[in-house]
């Protein structure tokens, strides 16, 4: 791995439950960012995602960004430069689609003209970086962004690296303090605004922000069959109100033939729409129905019940969104291997008399988790 220079260089300037019997699945329906996921793999993987971006050179993109602290994290402040690198990139990556910046990572410009990782160039004491990181991100921005998050990765005792992420925002524009200017994230830099994107970041009404989410009911049993329902619901997280919001539910594969999955429509007083060949249903709400900031409607409750013999797989997928926020897809798929080790599971605690509430829902949820097992 290539050495770092010793002296200094500083980074460039420039969900509520439906009922007692109902719980929100832990999992969160909110789909993943490009900016969540880049954050989330490089905490899974630590130091080695660091070893790695430099072992490939890798660029400063849209979603990324490497920072050299000034002092290297040796003050018991935040260095001016440090913080002002901070708010640039809050009010870039919050006006635009979201981003990380990797803190302890030296940038070169490359062969092609852009910066990439060189080499590592560890944060003293970590934790205390991330901490000032932390204290200083109201004051970055009008409005502050609530939403930013700070993870250690410590090598040792005393060094390590300090990712930030910093979610697009819905209260955006967000003006950098105390330059009190507005930047968007283009390519690997963040540069000032331009005046009419501005404008119509000003212009826009307030917009919506919506995704599904579950809940999900305690599993009962009856002889060989366990059912399971659970709501599918979607959640408005903007700050606008959500107007001609649609959800779409695809039964794509069953376990077996003795399985059945039945989806009910339990609010169609508000929302219209049918079914197409008994296997796909398709919803959007009525003239005049509004979901506020905050709120959680649920449109659809799908019952599933699970008897052997299980030799294909399970599969629901489908999509929610509204008139002015983007669509967000999900896709529930689980093996029949799974699907039997649950349910061999679920039903010798039943024989034996020792399955509780809790055991029963997180049964549930291993098999009701989106995602593929």
């Amino acid at each position: 791995m290539e050495p770092c220079p010793t002296s200094a260089k500083t980074g460039k300037t420039g969900k509520k439950p439906a009922g007692q019997a109902y719980g929100v699945m832990p999992h969160s329906g909110e789909p993943m960012e490009r900016s969540r996921d880049i954050y989330e793999r490089i905490i899974a993987l630590g130091k080695q995602s660091i070893e790695d971006f430099i072992a490939q050179r890798k660029s400063e993109e849209l979603f990324l960004d490497f920072k050299r602290s000034s002092n290297d994290g040796n003050d018991l402040r935040l260095s001016d430069n440090d913080r002002n690198n901070l708010a640039k990139a809050i009010s870039g990556f919050g006006n635009s689609e979201g981003g990380v910046i990797v803190w302890g990572v030296d940038c070169s410009k490359g062969k092609d003209g852009a910066d990439v990782a060189k080499c590592e160039v560890m944060i003293n004491n970590p934790s205390r970086f991330a901490s000032l990181l932390q204290g200083a991100i109201s004051g970055c921005t009008i409005p502050p962004h609530s939403t930013v998050e700070n993870h250690v990765i410590t090598v040792g005792q005393e060094k390590g690296f300090v990712v930030t992420h910093i979610p697009k925002s819905n209260y955006s524009p967000h003006q950098m303090l105390p330059k009190k200017q507005y930047y968007i994230r283009a390519g690997s830099d963040f540069v000032p605004t331009p005046h009419d994107v501005l404008a119509g970041m000003f212009g826009r009404r307030p917009q919506s922000h919506v995704f599904h989410n579950y809940l999900l009911g305690v599993p009962e049993h009856e002889r060989d069959a366990i059912n399971v329902s659970f709501g599918l619901a979607i959640h408005n997280e903007g700050p606008g109100i959500a107007t001609d919001t649609f959800l779409v539910c695809t039964m794509e594969e069953t376990p077996g033939e003795n399985c059945e999955i039945r989806i009910e429509t339990s609010d169609k007083q508000n929302w219209t729409g049918g079914f197409e060949f008994g296997l796909r249903l398709s919803l959007i709400s009525g003239v005049g129905f509004r979901i506020p900031p905050g709120a959680t409607v649920q449109p659809v409750v799908i019952h599933l019940t699970f008897r052997p013999p299980f030799k294909g797989s399970l599969k629901l997928s489908g999509h929610v969104g509204s008139s002015d926020s983007r669509r967000y897809e999900f896709v529930i798929e689980k093996s029949s291997a799974l699907i039997e080790e649950k349910y061999n599971q679920y039903m010798q605690k039943v024989a034996s008399g020792s399955i509780s509430v809790d055991e029963r829902r997180e049964i549930a949820e291993a098999i009701m988790s989106e995602g593929e097992a």
